[in-house]
């Protein structure tokens, strides 16, 4: 053993640490006592070999003992550490610390037990530590000193300091969104209220708040109470996944305020019930109130019949036409409904069969009508149906029957002498409907516009009953809108055929996504003057037993009207998230989001949550957006792209230079990289405008410190005009086509991609 640690013979001897020879013949070598009983050396090969730091320190603060754990972090040997002070190794501010705190052990007698400190070793790594110190006293009690063992805790202190990160990331991104956050630990009752929770009850920021059930049922409307404690216990035990709960609560000032409350349970306990449940509340006063008003209006309309009829009438005859006035029209807009349009339909039908007229059946449905109700409310909604029927009604002959059939489909009936003469009216006034729906409607101080598609079919031609004429007609009315919407069609016999094969494909669709049946394929994204892999497009691919190869330009649409996208989308995310974690760190991907996502506020919280299961860095993930995808509301893509970059998450612009509003979007929002449309990049060649405005973009970007990607490069001499132009990024079938999850794993461990021709 080295002659750091002095015995007791040696010390007996010579009064020092000098010398470990006394008792020995002086000619004779030390031998060291290596058998099992031997206390001391024990001691010894324990004080070397523990990972923690131990020392001992006389009462002035010098090292009089410490093992090889101190002295290398220190960058010293533990012989040139003894002797030394904390003030001759560490910065004044951390050894004046250290020594307050071994003075106060040896002036009470009181032993410090796990202090967090840190030190920087010399290698410059700071070191937390958890430090006990002890006094060390002699034979007869008195305190001489002090011993210390320091526990590195420094990878314990890193994981707190990023999930304190990750989670005020969380909160941020929710709060600028206008959502209160609450997180309700059931385990302990405790919770954390966020401040625009606080804020949206009139509680203050510092004020406390009582996080138990009973608090927060005594401020909820007494007429809320019964419900939300069913829904509640069936939350709490573990039956509901997700909830979304609408109810009244008090506010400070004594009034009450509509609050929707969305939470997902986050840890559960062994029965299953919940122990942890984090949420938003968004405060839904204002369209509670709208809804409240739009219901008094046709309350109102309501009595101003029933007034009307009750003046005009007997008051038995008054209330029996109410009644059948009520059951045959539309309460909204007040046309006939879809029974009244039934029956017209059938008598129409009977006399085309006895008298040789004709008639055509029109269904008008509307377009872009889901975003109305969805950012404006209902009751904006509602405005609309009646401004079309107001419309339909003006465009209408005093012989057409005009009537509502549901949600936001009208259906015309047009009687005329023939076939021939049917289908020139119903040319004439489909073109006349599609013209008149499609001007702006006034919504107060708002202002929106729809559109309507329109199948029509012709009695006796396309059908000799109504229940064929209103399928013909509907037919045709989707073949209008999958043929790009604002406009009419006819039907055709083929049109039966494709139905059919449409709603095949729809089911396959539908079941491919529930069972995981398309997988994500990545395509390589490069460095172009490096030819470097820097990451992959994350694009879906399936493959179906019968239909082989499915493009995604065939299922993707009937997957966002299924309304299956988000389940699609993140489904894709996860898995390639899972595909890329252990990727090199600088190898991003990249994610293609629907318009439909840009509605959900919940958006960057389902995003962050994905990340977080699958232990993936939101640096590595970059999200493209289409410039259709933001037109329609401005003010919520704004806030869902400051969100996801609030969590770390990139933004590119998708196919640049293709929508009517690219400058508008790149000043009101902040991107990352800008990605130039693939049509630009192929017709480089043989087209000297679509070169200008590929340099233009170019340009433009440098202008606004945005590296740019160049989508589509399928050759060498469209690469090299890129580089020139002053291009950073490309990818196309020039570097490789999408490949699946091995293929790319193999290349990023590669780090560039192969060359391939075009697939």
């Amino acid at each position: 053993m080295p002659d750091r640690y002095p015995t007791k013979k040696s010390r007996a001897k010579d009064g020092n640490c000098s010398s470990d020879n006394a008792g020995r013949h002086p000619d004779k070598p030390a031998e060291p006592d290596l058998s099992l009983g031997s206390q001391e050396y024990l001691l010894r090969a324990l004080i070397d070999h523990v990972p923690d730091y131990l020392f001992a320190k006389d009462t002035r603060g010098r090292f009089v003992l410490a093992n090889p754990a101190v002295a290398v972090d220190l960058g010293l040997s533990v012989a040139d550490l003894i002797g030394k002070t904390d003030f001759d190794l560490h910065r004044r501010e951390l050894a004046e610390k250290f020594f307050a705190d071994e003075q106060a052990v040896i002036r009470s007698g009181k032993p410090i037990i796990d202090t967090e400190e840190f030190v920087v070793t010399a290698s410059g790594q700071k070191k937390w530590l958890a430090t006990s110190k002890l006094p060390l006293r002699n034979p007869g009690g008195t305190i001489i000193g002090v011993v210390g063992v320091c526990r590195d805790i420094t990878e314990q202190k890193r994981a707190e300091e990023a999930l304190a990160e990750s989670e005020s990331r969380w909160n941020f991104a929710l709060e600028g969104a206008g959502q209160g956050v609450w997180d309700h630990n059931v385990k302990d009752g405790t919770a954390y209220f966020s401040p625009t929770w606080r804020k949206m009850r009139g509680i203050g920021l510092d004020e406390p708040v009582d996080p138990s059930r009973e608090a927060w049922l005594a401020r909820v409307h007494p007429d809320d109470r019964e419900r939300l404690i069913g829904e509640t216990d069936q939350q709490n035990s573990g039956k509901l996944r997700q909830n979304a709960f609408e109810y009244r609560e008090r506010h400070r000032d004594g009034h009450y305020i509509w609050i929707l409350s969305r939470g997902e349970p986050v840890e559960l306990m062994p029965d299953g019930s919940v122990a942890r449940i984090i949420g938003t509340d968004t405060d839904i006063s204002s369209l509670k109130a709208a809804e409240a008003r739009a219901a008094e209006e046709k309350e109102q309309t309501y009595r101003r019949h029933l007034a009307a009829l009750e003046k005009a009438h007997e008051a038995t005859d008054a209330a029996h036409r109410l009644a059948e006035s009520l059951a045959r029209h539309d309460a909204l807009t007040g046309l006939p409904n879809r029974r009244v349009f039934a029956e017209t339909l059938e008598n129409a039908v009977s006399r085309a069969r006895r008298d040789s007229v004709s008639y055509c059946v029109m269904i008008v449905d509307l377009d872009r009508f889901k975003p109305v109700n969805d950012i404006n409310g209902h009751a904006a909604g509602d405005v609309v149906l009646r401004e079309i029927a107001t419309r339909l009604g003006d465009l209408s002959r005093a012989g057409d029957v005009v009537a509502r059939l549901g949600g936001d489909e009208f259906g015309i009936i047009v009687e005329s002498d023939t076939p021939e003469l049917a289908t020139e009216a119903a040319s004439a006034l489909a073109t006349r409907i599609i013209a008149s729906i499609g001007r702006p409607i006034s919504i107060g101080d708002q202002i929106v516009e729809v559109g309507a598609s329109i199948g029509i079919s012709i009695c006796p031609n396309d059908g000799t009953n109504s229940d064929t004429l209103l399928r013909t007609a509907d037919m045709a009315m989707y073949r209008a809108k999958e043929e790009g919407r604002g406009a009419y069609r006819f039907f055709a016999l083929s049109m039966e055929n494709a139905l059919r094969e449409r709603t095949e494909l729809e089911q396959d669709v539908r079941r491919a996504v529930l069972e995981h049946e398309i997988f994500p394929h990545y395509q390589p994204l490069m460095l172009l003057a490096e030819n470097r892999l820097v990451g992959f497009e994350i694009l879906a691919r399936w493959h179906h037993a019968t239909r082989g190869e499915v493009g995604p330009d065939v299922f993707i649409p009937i997957v966002e009207k299924l309304n299956l996208i988000d389940r699609l989308t993140y489904d894709l995310l996860r898995r390639a998230c899972l595909d890329a974690r252990d990727w090199p760190r600088d190898i991003t991907i990249s994610l293609n989001i629907s318009p439909l996502h840009f509605s959900d506020p919940l958006l960057p919280v389902k995003l962050l949550s994905i990340l977080s299961e699958t232990d993936f860095p939101p640096q590595r993930l970059e999200i493209e957006v289409t410039e259709t995808s933001l037109v329609a509301d401005i003010d919520a893509a704004r806030a869902a792209l400051v969100a996801l970059q609030d969590i770390g998450i990139k933004i590119s612009l998708d196919d640049f230079g293709t929508g009517y509003s690219s400058l508008y979007n790149l000043r009101e929002l902040h991107f990352d990289k800008i990605k130039i449309d693939r049509s630009f990049i192929s017709s480089m060649q043989s087209n000297a405008g679509s070169a200008k405005i590929v340099g233009s973009v170019i340009d433009l970007a440098k202008s606004l410190g945005l590296p740019v990607i160049a989508e589509g490069i399928e050759h060498w001499q469209e690469m090299q005009e890129i580089i020139k132009r002053g291009g950073e990024y490309g990818q196309g079938f020039y570097f490789g086509k999408a490949i699946p999850a091995g293929e790319a794993t193999a290349m990023a461990q590669g780090g560039s991609a192969n060359k391939l021709n075009r697939a």
